[in-house]
Formats: structure tokens, sequence, C-alpha cells
């Protein structure tokens, strides 16, 4: 019994059982009997005829061509079709293009594999191996078509042809491994593929130049963002975008689509290269938006829509292109439905496009708050981006790790803080107008400020300046200058919008966001000058600082205090009347005192005007000082830091005769002096010159004590002054190098100064005259003179601010020895705690001034640190 077994079958007994070896050339195949009957032997004439025919030596690459002219002869056409018929194919299980596909197989790994492979290692394997591919493909297929598939039905034909193509598809995938094949295949991509999308020209930087010569390179289909913000209307920029291409980018398109066609041919296209394809763009989308909008901050922003517009007619075009090619199924026909790009595919790309654009501009966030307001196009493209939770977390991680890199360390000033924090909250109110961004960035720089000691004074100063200097550049001074300008516009800001917390009529309203704190609540002050002055959990701080400032600006010599007014009146609004009543009474003693004065010095006949001059004549009324006075009430105004000295005998009378007229007004009030407060405008009478200037009350003393009635030149020391002023010798060497900085004393040995009366020439400058003998110190007496004598005010200023602060720390030293006797060993924020319950009107120092206190305490014997850092008594 004969039983009839399919290909499948055949091969897998074969497999087990193989048969005997049968070279292409020998075209005896076995028999099932011994007996050869007309058929069989009429069918071994026609097999070796065929086999004969189609075989392919092995002659090398070189030579396979030439094969290809063969013409076969008639014994061949007709032995071709008679192993091509039905009957004959069923009758026997053998099949010529079954042996043909083996013929195909043997021929390629004995004669192109190895070579193939080394072609990998090649600068442009890639190209190579497909040109190859192509010629080795002409060369196995032209047989097949032109003599094999012609003998079948149509429906054979595609069967046949497909099945061969899968099999030497196959055939290359086994031997061009895909892990080597994808980078030289990623690399001809992204060649081609930074030109067609126009990011090369991006990178070079063409776009930046605006002459004649990059208006054609700015015609590419890449469309230079500047140029295309200015673009007239939006069909011309579509057809710059998809007609407007110059040859370049015609030619690497073509080169490209033609490469994938190759590559499809020759089986190393399909749903690999696909991946590959996909990868590349998805780089150069990234790229093309880091290199054409990386630092393209300025508003009103129209990135986003170039975005969109790039993405639909420049990067899906080239996608649907390429996928036109590769997405062929193993039939040979395009697929369909899947891979064909659908506007919702392009709508997926452009949200991914917004996405990476968010990305980039959350990486650039740092920068584009310090540029702001010039970089209010970047918070715009952001917010195209921040409309989901995860974007959004995102975006504050980021921002909040460059903030502790880049700003929140002691190398920032806190001038440099504020600022930036004050462009936070313009820009992330611009950003998120809910306020829960920027509640979560807030809040660790917030934490930052408080912890910084001069921050409510940088803020109070800020208030208090002059709003003409408000439209200098951020970071041009050390003063927040913007914060006076800013006070008035939040005013009125608030007038016009004093709606309370919930706007019933407002239609626009919308839930806090669901990514929002469990404690978060959106402050009805959202602007600058609320979240600033709402850094401190008390106010009082805040007030006490801006009495400090607020008596420094109100001693000095001015004709109008109107900004000082209207800072208070704006503040009053925000904290009430009664928090800064003390300011209001400092203002008013002000006012009150130029119409006491006016009083007090016509009574008295002091009324004459005359100045202080080195060379006092006679005693006549009319060469009296004229004297003013600012009366100030003690008990409402900060303690005033008083340099301790002796005014000249002149001025001291006149203090008399003024505290008199005083007390004869104010019977129930006794003057005390603040001479160290004072401006003097002094007049100098010298050989050669006049010199007039306003100075300070103990400058114009220093001065006033070389004085002398005879001609002869006056020299003292330092120590001489000090003794007969009563005033410290860091404060009088500071006057005296002022003094030299004027050129109106001269230092000719340390410490030592004389008067002079006249000015040295260029040439006794050079060779130091004898009319002014000068050291280096002295005839230079220009900027180092200045500066040494600031540096000399400086240091008095800051030691007697210091012996002040310390003989104040003293009062409360008492109450510290009795809660360390009462009570044992304390740490140092427990007796802060306790000061600030024990003392009337709370502990005025901070921690820091607190330790250095104890410190001191501890140097000399009275206190000692035990474990835990807690300070005990010594008994």
């Amino acid at each position: 019994m004969t039983m009839a077994t399919s290909e499948p079958s055949r091969r897998i007994f074969a497999s087990v059982f193989p048969p005997p070896p049968l070279h292409s050339d020998d075209p005896k195949p076995r028999t099932k009997s011994s007996t050869r009957d007309p058929d069989q032997v009429t069918w071994d004439r026609a097999w070796h005829a065929a086999t004969a025919f189609l075989s392919i030596p092995d002659r090398g690459f070189q030579a396979i061509e030439e094969d290809v002219s063969k013409v076969p002869g008639k014994e061949v056409v007709d032995a071709l079709a008679y192993l091509a018929d039905k009957e004959v194919t069923n009758r026997d299980e053998r099949s010529i293009f079954e042996w043909y596909g083996r013929e195909m197989r043997r021929h390629f790994y004995k004669n192109f594999k190895v070579w193939l492979v080394n072609l990998l290692d090649h600068q442009d394997g890639l190209r190579k191996i497909v040109y190859c591919l192509q010629l080795i493909r002409k060369v196995y297929f032209a047989p097949l078509m032109e003599y094999l598939l012609p003998l079948l039905d149509a429906v054979e034909q595609e069967r046949v042809f497909v099945q061969r193509r899968r099999n030497f598809h196959l055939m290359i995938a086994y031997t061009l491994p895909w892990p080597r094949v994808s980078p030289l295949l990623t690399r001809e991509l992204m060649t081609h593929a930074v030109v067609i999308l126009g990011i090369d020209t991006l990178q070079e930087e063409e776009i930046l130049e605006p002459d004649v010569d990059n208006m054609e390179v700015d015609r590419r289909h890449s469309l230079a963002y500047q140029d295309w913000r200015d673009e007239p209307s939006a069909e011309a920029r579509m057809q710059m975008m998809t007609e407007g291409e110059d040859t370049r980018v015609t030619a690497s398109r073509e080169r490209l689509l033609s490469f994938f066609n190759d590559l499809e041919l020759v089986g190393l296209g399909g749903v690999r290269a696909q991946k590959v394809f996909a990868g590349v763009m998805n780089t150069m989308m990234t790229e093309f938006i880091r290199a054409a909008y990386t630092g393209e901050w300025g508003g009103p922003s129209k990135v986003s829509q170039h975005l969109r517009h790039w993405i639909e007619n420049v990067f899906a075009r080239l996608v649907v292109q390429v996928l036109a090619i590769i997405s062929v199924s193993e039939s040979g026909k395009k697929e369909g439905g899947r891979l064909d790009v659908q506007l919702s595919d392009v709508e997926k790309w452009q949200e991914m496009g917004i996405a990476r654009l968010g990305a980039l501009r959350t990486g650039e966030l740092f920068d584009v708050i310090v540029e702001w307001p010039a970089s209010s196009g970047a918070i715009e493209d952001l917010r195209h981006f921040t409309a989901h939770p995860a974007a959004r977390f995102q975006v504050t991680q980021s921002f909040s790790a460059a903030l502790d890199h880049r700003l929140l360390h002691p190398g920032a000033s806190t001038v440099e803080i504020l600022q930036v924090y004050i462009s936070i909250i313009r820009a992330f109110n611009l950003l998120d107008p809910k306020g829960v961004l920027l509640d979560r960035i807030a809040r660790p720089i917030r934490r930052y400020l408080r912890d910084r000691n001069d921050t409510v004074k940088v803020i109070v100063g800020g208030l208090l300046a002059d709003p003409a200097d408000a439209h200098r550049p951020p970071g041009s001074a050390d003063t927040l200058v913007e914060l006076s300008a800013e006070l008035t516009k939040a005013h009125q800001n608030s007038m016009r919008n004093d709606t309370g917390e919930l706007d019933w009529d407002d239609m626009n309203w919308m839930p806090d966001p669901i990514d929002a704190a469990p404690d978060y609540r959106k402050s009805k002050s959202s602007d600058v000058i609320g979240s600033l002055v709402s850094l401190f959990d008390s106010k009082e701080a805040f007030v006490k600082e801006m009495q400090r400032l607020l008596a420094d600006r109100l001693v000095q010599k001015r004709a109008d205090f109107d900004q000082e007014m209207s800072v208070l009146e704006l503040l009053k609004l925000r904290f009430g009347d009664n928090a800064l009543q003390a300011c209001e009474v400092m203002l008013r003693d002000i006012f009150d005192s130029r119409r006491l004065d006016a009083v007090v010095r016509n009574d008295q006949g002091l009324t004459r005007k005359s100045a202080v001059s080195t060379t006092p004549g006679s005693e006549e009324d009319e060469d009296i000082p004229e004297l003013h006075a600012k009366i100030l009430s003690h008990f409402f105004w900060p303690e005033i830091q008083e340099q301790e000295f002796t005014v000249p005998e002149e001025i001291s009378q006149l203090q008399q005769r003024y505290a008199a007229g005083f007390a004869s007004l104010k019977q129930s009030r006794k003057l005390t002096w603040l001479n160290g407060l004072g401006q003097v405008t002094v007049e100098l009478d010298l050989e050669d010159r006049v010199f007039v200037d306003e100075v300070t009350t103990w400058q114009a003393t220093v001065i006033y004590a070389f004085s002398s009635q005879s001609d002869d030149v006056v020299s003292k020391t330092v120590n001489e002054l000090a003794e007969q002023l009563h005033m410290s010798v860091a404060l009088v060497r500071s006057a005296c190098l002022f003094w030299v900085s004027k050129r109106i004393l001269a230092e000719v040995q340390r410490d030592t100064f004389r008067v002079l009366e006249v000015l040295p020439n260029e040439e006794d400058e050079g060779i130091g005259g004898a009319s002014g003998p000068a050291t280096d110190d002295a005839g230079g007496a220009s900027a180092d003179s200045m500066a040494a004598a600031e540096a000399a005010a400086a240091a008095a200023a800051k030691e007697s601010a210091e012996a002040a602060a310390m003989e104040k720390m003293n009062l409360y030293w008492q109450f510290i020895m009795g809660m360390l006797t009462n009570q044992g060993a304390m740490p140092l924020q427990r007796i802060v705690m306790m000061l600030k319950i024990a003392v009337p009107g709370g502990f005025p120092f901070s921690n820091e001034e607190l330790r250095e206190f104890l410190a001191g305490m501890v140097s000399k014997g009275k206190l000692e640190i035990v474990s835990g850092g807690n300070y005990k008594i010594i008994q």
C-alpha cells in the first residue's frame, strides 16, 4: 500500500532518515523500483536538463552576472515546462521550485556569507551590503521570474514567489545579525534625517544671521524660528515648509527613500527597520526641539504653534513617506490600517513634542526666572506642559533641586535670593494662577529666608527705597528698589480685586487642583509684597526693623519725606494702625520739630546765619552759627547708637540756649543732645582756597580743633585729639583721614596730621615740596585715604555698636544667672525660650547673638559647657 505524504512530513522524515546525497549536476534520482518505465526516463532527462541550466556555478561574486544572460535551448524549455506541469508535480515528490530554492541557499552560504559579514566592519558597509544583495537577488531571481514562474498560473506564481522571497530574506537575516546591522542603519538614517528635518541648519546657527545670504537657508522646510514668527500668514509658512525645500534637502530625501526601498527589497526592512526608524525619529524630535528653542524665551511666545506646524508638515511627512515603503507584509502587499498615519497619530506626536518642549523649559526654568520678565515666553510654553499632575510634579521637583544647588546657599546674598523669589512669584502666578505650584516651590525658599538675619532689613530697605530707582535692572544695586513700586501697584490691584477669599460672581472660578497639598490655602495677598511680608509668623520683627530704618532716614537732612509717608500709609492697610503707631509718632516728631524749631530759634535770637570756621573772628551776633534741631520722642524712637564726644564751646552754648528755649515751651520735658547724628555745613578759609561742604558733626568737630588764632600751621596727633574731644581714637583717625581725602589735612607721619594751607603744585607733589611735606599716604590724598577713612569709620561704628549691644545684653545676665541657678544647666534653645517669656516685651536678640554672649561668659570663667551643649553656672 502506498501512502501519500505532504511536503512538511517528508522533510521531517528526511531529517531523521536522510537520503543519499545527490549533487545538483547528477540528474539520476532514486527510483522506487528497479524497472525503469518510460515516464521515469522522460522525467529524469527533463530533470537533468533543467537543473543543469538552473544551477549556479561556484565561480565567485564577480562572475555570477554572466549567468544572467544565459539563453535556454528548446530542450531546456521543454524540460522546464514538463517539470512545472501539475500532473508531473503531483506524481513525483520532487519539485523544481524547491530544488532551485535549495540551490540558491547553497550558493549563497558557500560564496557570499563570510564576505558580507566582513563588510559590517567597514565605514560605509551597510550601503555596500545593500548594493551587493541587490545584485545577488537579481542573479537569483532572474531565472525564477523569467523561466519558471511564467509556467504557473497567477495564484501559484504569487505563492512560489512569496515563498522564495521569504527564504531569501531569512537567509540574509541569518547571515547578517541584526544587532550589528541596527547601529549602521541608525547612523545612515540620522545622516539624512538631520538634513531633511532642518536640524543641521539649527546646529550650525545659520538662522541667527539676518543677512541676505541666509534668506535661502531660512526658506528650508525647517523654518527658522525667529523668521517664522515674522511671517505674515500661516499659508505662507505652510507653503515654505512643504514646497520651499532647497536642492540639498530634496536630494537627501530622495536618497533616504531610495535607500529604504533597497532595504525592503533585500529583506532588511520590515518590522525591524520600522523600530530603528521610530527610534531615530524619536531622537530627531528631541534634537530639533533642543536646537530650535533653547534660549528662545521672548514673549509673546509662538514656539508651541511653530512646533505643531513642524511636526505636522515636516516630521509627519517624512514618516508617511518612509512607512509607505517599509510597512509591507510578507505577502508583498502594503499593510493597511495599522501603519497608516492618521490625524490622531499626528496629534499624539504633537503632544509628545509639547511634552519635550516642556522638559526643555523645565531644565531652563532657573535661568528663565533669573531673566524675568524678558523670558515670559518660556513660561507661556511651560503652561502647555503643566496640564497634568505628573508634569506639574516634575516641574516643581526639578526646579526645587536647581534652587537648592544654585541659590539657597551661603554664597548668594539675601538681595539676590529675594530678587529671584520675587521673579518666582510673578512667573508662577502666570504659570499657575491657582498658586499650587508657587506654594510648593516657595516653602523651602521661605524657610531659608527666615534663617537669614538680614532678610527683614533688606525687605524694609526695599520698601523705603526711592521709586525713581525702580527702573534699574535687578542686581544693579544692593537694594530691592522694585519693592517700593510694587507696594503701590499691589495696593491698586487690591482695591480693584477686593472681593474676599471667594468671589461668588466669578464665573471662571475653578476648584483647587488635584495635586494641591492638604494644608494648601491660596492667600488673599498672593502679590509680591504680601508674600514677603508673610515670611515671618509674627509681624513684630518686621515692624521693629521698619522703625529702625525709618529712624535712620528721618534724622537725615532732607526737605521732605513723601516716600516714607506713602509707604507707611500703605503698610497701615496691611498691618493696621496700632502696629505702626510708633512709626507714625516718629513722622509726626519730624514735622512738629520744624514748627517747634522755628519758634525756639526765634525766641532765643538764633536766626542769624553763619558757619563754623577754622578761623573764627569776633563774637558778634553775625558770627553765631545757625543751629537747627530735630526733637525726637525718646519713648517711641528705637535706641540710637550715639558716638560720645565734646562739641566746640560755641556750639555747646548754642545748645544750652536752645534747650532753655525749649524748656520754656515744654516745661515737662528735657532735651538730650545726640551730637553724633547731626550734619554741619562747614566753610574753611585757607590761604589759597575756600572749602565749603556738608559733613557730620564729629568730622566738623575734629577739623575745628585744628583752628588757630596765629598764622602758625597747627599739627595734632590722634591721641591728642581723642583726649581733647573725649572721642574714641578710631573715630578721630577716621575723621582725620576724611579730611586728608579732601586735601585739607596732611599726615606728616603716622597718626600725626597738620593743616594743608597751600596745595602743592604738581612738581612739589612729585618730590614732596616744602609747602606741604607729605608722605605717600598724604600726598595721594584721594582714593586710598578715602577708603581708609571709610574703613576706620565703619570699624569705629561697629566697635561702638558692639559695645552698646554687649552693654544691653548685660541687662539680661541677671535673668540668665537666675534661671541657671534655680533650674540647673540649660541648652541655648531653652534659655532663649525662657527669656522670651520672662523679659517684658520679649527678648530682642537672636540665637547667634546670645550664643556669642554666653561664649564670652565662658571665656571669663562665669559659665561652663557641660555634656549635651548645656550651659552651667560656675559656683
